[in-house]
């Protein structure tokens, strides 16, 4: 991806919103062709875990609240550490994609594949986005967003501008199940820690250090995910290390 393009997408932070009404006629190939083509250029969190996108249609997929759309886009992986937050740090781009050229997009946390369609090529579902032409606004104003406080979700006195396109990221309920520690170009991403939702959790967390990543990158600063076995042992209570990001100095 150019850095024209992760500009875009990192513009697309600040107007984004969930669309959960679609028009009913859907995009035709050469629109399709765009999604996919962007969805197979995205950036992982973790290069080495394996997955796959697959475009799917309204028959492709079932489950409880599922939106109507026209069209799914469905994101399968190995099962290895940081797989759920990988796969959320990839499908958030997808999401913002859509947003920037003016389709409407919702996270789907319940709806899965029909059977038959929960495993691909050795790699499971993870999870999916609706999208399509919006019947609704697919865009918002900046006000209009409802998020926690900076001070609610990162203990960081630094970063302020990362930290605040970081804290406008969805989420599964809009729960915001993240907190960040860390300094001196250092942050440390933590999960709420569920009984029922600790995989939805973990993809949040992906999601929201997708517009980390894409907002270090619009302050022309190098970006690089890693995993810290001490971070690991010093979480918060009540939540549990997904990975750390280190920050280089800008124009670096």
């Amino acid at each position: 991806m150019d850095d024209a393009m992760s500009e875009e997408l990192y513009q697309a932070i600040f107007s984004r919103r969930s669309v959960r009404k679609y028009e009913q006629g859907g995009l035709d190939a050469a629109a399709l062709k765009q999604v996919t083509d962007f969805a197979a250029s995205t950036r992982p969190l973790f290069p080495g875990i394996r997955t796959e996108t697959r475009l799917m249609g309204p028959d492709d997929v079932n489950g409880i609240f599922k939106v109507a759309a026209p069209h799914y886009l469905a994101i399968y992986s190995e099962n290895r550490p940081g797989f759920e937050a990988n796969a959320g740090f990839l499908l958030q781009q997808a999401d913002l994609f859509l947003s920037s050229i003016g389709l409407g997009s919702c996270w789907q946390g319940g709806p899965k594949p029909v059977r038959g369609m929960r495993r691909l090529s050795g790699l499971d579902f993870v999870i999916m986005l609706a999208f399509g032409r919006p019947a609704e606004p697919a865009h918002r104003e900046r006000a209009e967003f409802k998020r926690r406080a900076l001070s609610e979700i990162s203990s960081l006195t630094s970063e302020p501008e990362i930290l605040e396109a970081t804290r406008l990221a969805p989420s599964g309920m809009n729960n915001q199940s993240w907190y960040f520690t860390g300094g001196e170009g250092t942050v440390h991403a933590y999960a709420a820690r569920s009984i029922m939702t600790e995989e939805m959790n973990r993809i949040n967390v992906g999601i929201a250090l997708a517009h980390m990543w894409l907002a270090a990158g619009h302050e022309g600063r190098r970006a690089d995910f890693t995993l810290d076995e001490g971070a690991g042992g010093s979480a918060p209570r009540g939540y549990s290390y997904v990975a750390t990001l280190r920050l280089g100095p800008k124009g670096a």
